[in-house]
């Protein structure tokens, strides 16, 4: 009986009956803990039962820590002991001394994990003492708390994140220390230790701010739902859909790697993370398909670092953003959808416009089977439920997760019994169910498998979330040094100053120093810095809150791919194994539009603030626009290799179409009539050309073959 599947993957579960390792006993406490992380998190979307929402916060961060920890712990001791490397062959018992290494770096881990629980547990039990301590005093121990906590939220963010934004957790102390030492804007009064450790995580602030508030709830419910659906097949069934939708289409599956890196991206909130994750599948694919290694890095690299502007996640920034700005989370929703239809638009038009240039079209075309399609219906309903809630009945994000978590385990155990036991299936446009020989025992062992299912997926998502809740404290920290010795409000002041007031030239600051808050870091992390130290400067010289947010939010995003660090890029290319250099090319060609887009809607307003009929006319227009940049980049328009001069004819027509009078402000009239019949005409000459390259001449696959191997890809 198909049933038996269930009990095979109970009975696989179960250990071996030999004597525990110290692996296994991580690998139970691991499962313990990534399940009461997600439990806890659904607990308390149900119940609130906190009245205080900084007591769950705590709660939630003493488990994340714990439960990350004792994932290092392990991932030390499973290492493989011997590494190939030249001290392996001249140091006879090296193997061994990396073993004992290895143990100790792991006893080290569950010494902080217990920490990590003692320092917090101490919180917990002195909670309601420490939210009157600024005006009675502070203990000695409490000051030591403190910096305990402190320190460990910074190991926690080294290992997870790296030295580059560990070094900014370290500088910020640093700054806040060293203040009146330091000449002209960075100077302040300065804080002492115990001030630091107060304000920095004892006195509930810093670390306790609204960052882990909102990461533990708006961002940990839609993680653990992530990985309670891949527990459940999810990703695979995305992957199999992409791969059948690869065997249909002219392009072959690169799109569809595309789409699922997108969807994953959303939900992930690393472009690093997502690159890995969903790379390791979609790169191997792309390359199969006989395309480039370097570009097929650079499609998965762009992909995945695009996704964090996807709503309804977009990469835990919407929440983050909707509660800096004191706006709904529907209003973030609405504000992001344009600029991410832009973005993947463009994606999407530059693989398809290389595909076809260098002739890497699939030739063999199949039609598409849509049965595959039906092993995955069940995962709508509990999407059906995610927008119903959010959008229709507007409830917040924690209550719609808890509702469409409920949803998919609720719907995957109806949809094991009825398929795995019952063998319901669609046959001739009609159900059909085979009930001979089933028992209730059989339903049983279903049921039992389905169970364990659902506490793989809470471990999952508790997993996935581990690694965050470092960094989700540590912003607090950077945020509160930040804010008590005042540097943001300077550094907004200085930024105008040297703008002298014109607005593109403040854009560009503020641009530049996006992309380097950026760079090597977590685009949540990069997103907070920037919108602390320089969205008060955009906004001070005229722009609408959310446009500036967004603004400089794109360009933290598009840092994944900016070299010289281009994270998401050097994952891709070592997955590919392709250069890093010749990769981080072809990404900024496939992403270029993006670097152009944030620069349109705060010429276009209304594609952030929807307006009628001003966002349906800027729509359309911007679009035209930003295909043409994206020709211009690729140098093809779907029938031609272009020219240098054709290549900038095009680009003029996008600024034209994407801008309108802004574009060419020194040399015309700043009118509305004149701004919009320039955005018109722009996008009206793209129109006909490409409207002609692909309706009259069309596209040639034997002659972009041939002109593929006379001009050496290689060096293209």
């Amino acid at each position: 009986m198909s049933a038996a599947t269930p009990r095979d993957r109970l009975r696989d579960a179960l250990p071996s009956p030999r004597e525990l390792s110290a692996v296994d006993v991580l690998t139970g406490l691991i499962y313990l803990f990534g399940v009461a992380l997600t439990v806890l998190t659904i607990d308390y979307a149900r119940t609130l039962r906190f009245p205080e929402p900084m007591v769950y916060a705590n709660i939630f961060l003493g488990i994340g820590l714990t439960l990350y920890y004792l994932m290092q712990a392990k991932e030390y001791l499973v290492k493989e002991p011997f590494t190939g490397r030249v001290s392996d062959a001249i140091v006879p018992d090296s193997p061994a001394v990396r073993r004992n290494g290895a143990r100790l770096l792991a006893v080290i881990a569950v010494a902080i994990a217990i920490a990590s629980l003692l320092v917090t547990g101490y919180v917990h039990s002195n909670f309601g003492r420490l939210q009157s301590a600024y005006t009675v005093g502070y203990t000695t121990l409490d000051i030591f708390v403190g910096l305990g906590i402190i320190l460990i939220l910074t190991d926690a963010t080294r290992r997870a994140f790296g030295y580059i934004f560990t070094s900014v957790i370290v500088l910020s102390l640093i700054y806040a220390f060293i203040g009146p030492l330091l000449p002209g804007i960075f100077n302040h009064s300065g804080m002492s230790i115990a001030r630091i450790s107060r304000e920095g995580a004892i006195g509930l602030m810093g670390t306790y701010s609204f960052i882990l508030r909102i990461g533990s709830t708006w961002v940990a419910i839609f993680i653990m739902f992530a990985g309670i659906a891949k527990a459940y097949g999810a990703l695979d069934y995305v992957l199999g859909v992409g791969r059948e939708m690869g065997t249909s289409l002219r392009t072959g599956v690169v799109q569809i790697a595309v789409v699922a890196s997108m969807i994953m991206g959303s939900i992930t909130g690393s472009a690093a993370a997502n690159t890995a994750t969903t790379g390791s599948f979609t790169i191997p694919m792309i390359k199969d398909q006989g395309i480039r290694k370097d570009f097929a890095a650079a499609i998965e690299a762009v992909a995945s670092s695009g996704g964090q502007m996807l709503p309804p996640v977009m990469g835990v920034a919407a929440f983050l953003m909707a509660d800096i700005l004191n706006v709904s989370y529907l209003t973030i929703i609405r504000a992001g959808i344009i600029p991410a239809a832009l973005f993947y638009l463009s994606v999407g038009v530059a693989v398809y416009l290389l595909v076809l240039k260098f002739g890497w079209t699939t030739d063999e075309i199949q039609p598409f089977d849509y049965t595959v399609l039906l092993g995955g219906l069940h995962f709508v309903i509990p999407l059906a439920v995610l927008m119903y809630t959010l959008v229709v009945l507007r409830y917040t994000p924690l209550a719609a997760g808890l509702y469409t978590i409920i949803t998919i385990v609720g719907v995957m155990y109806v949809r094991n019994v009825l398929v795995d036991v019952l063998g319901v299936g669609i046959s001739n446009g009609s159900l059909e169910a085979n009930t001979d020989g089933v028992s209730l025992g059989d339903i049983g062992w279903n049921v039992l498998g389905t169970t364990k299912q659902t506490l793989d997926g809470f471990k999952q998502g508790g997993v996935e979330m581990a690694p965050l809740v470092g960094i989700l404290g540590s912003l607090g920290i950077i945020l509160r040094m930040v804010e008590g010795t005042g540097l943001a409000g300077a550094i907004s002041q200085q930024m105008v100053s040297l703008a002298g007031g014109v607005l593109f030239f403040l854009l560009v600051m503020a641009m530049i120093s996006s992309i380097l808050f950026g760079l090597g870091m977590p685009t949540p992390a990069a997103y907070i810095l920037v919108a602390m130290l320089i969205v008060p400067s955009v906004i001070a010289i005229g722009i609408p809150p959310i446009t500036a947010h967004m603004f400089v939010f794109y360009f933290a995003m598009l840092s994944a791919i900016t070299p010289p660090v281009a994270v998401s890029v050097a994952i891709g290319s070592s997955i590919a194994d392709s250069s890093f250099p010749r990769s981080c090319v072809q990404a900024l060609r496939i992403g270029a539009p993006g670097f152009v887009i944030p620069f349109a809607f705060i010429t276009n307003n209304s594609l952030i603030y929807w307006s009628i009929p001003e966002t349906i006319i800027a729509l359309p227009l911007v679009l035209a626009g930003t295909t043409a940049l994206v020709v211009a980049t690729i140098g093809f328009d779907g029938a031609h290799w272009l020219s240098v001069p054709v290549r900038v004819l095009y680009l003029v027509a996008a600024l034209a179409a994407m801008f309108g009078g802004a574009a060419f402000a020194p040399l015309l009239p700043m009118t509305p009539t004149v701004d919009l019949g320039i955005q018109l005409i722009g996008g009206l000459v793209i129109a006909a050309a490409l409207g002609y390259a692909n309706l009259v001449i069309g596209y040639d696959h034997e002659a972009a073959m041939d002109r593929t191997e006379s001009a050496s890809l290689q060096s293209d």
